[in-house]
């Protein structure tokens, strides 16, 4: 037990002054040091390695190789439904601002109404705008995007359309 721990402080003391005499150099590549005789060979294994990048590895698609899956898999990128569905905004910071806003207006309703004051005594709510609304070119009202594209299409051919709803003051 005590001969291994003399080898390996033997080892580390040669190591050590190795290093002293030879000198360290740094990679060009991945800036790690080493001994001035052994980088040459670093560098040359370091710089392929820098190069050629390697391509990530799907373990699903390798497990389905050869089976049924495999043939689904094809059947189902070739489809690729999502790129033919456009990547929706993130406005959960607006959505949650009206919410804040929404259930604030509705704790004073609920005040008044304890107090047993008129509703009609509040101001008026502010409209509620949603971003991802489409706003119907015809009668200016705003629907989801799926209901808009049904929407517009009628909305156009209406011949005795009532007058759009007023713009609200900002």
């Amino acid at each position: 037990d005590s001969g291994d721990h003399l080898s390996a402080e033997m080892l580390y003391v040669q190591a050590a002054s190795a290093v002293q005499q030879e000198g360290l150099g740094q990679c060009s590549f991945c800036n790690r040091k080493f001994l001035c005789s052994r980088l040459e060979k670093h560098m040359s294994i370091c710089g392929k390695n820098q190069v050629s990048k390697r391509k990530v590895f799907d373990s699903s698609r390798a497990r389905a190789r050869g089976t049924e899956l495999e043939q689904y898999q094809q059947w189902k990128s070739a489809r690729s439904p999502q790129s033919e569905t456009p990547p929706r905004r993130n406005n959960w910071k607006q959505k949650h601002e009206a919410l804040i806003q929404t259930v604030c207006q509705a704790r004073q309703l609920q005040h008044v109404h304890t107090k047993g004051g008129k509703v009609s005594d509040l101001p008026p709510l502010p409209p509620m705008e949603n971003p991802d609304y489409v706003a119907c070119t015809y009668c200016g009202r705003q629907f989801a995007p799926r209901a808009a594209e049904r929407h517009i299409p009628k909305c156009k051919t209406i011949k005795n359309r009532p007058p759009p709803p007023p713009q609200r003051r900002r």
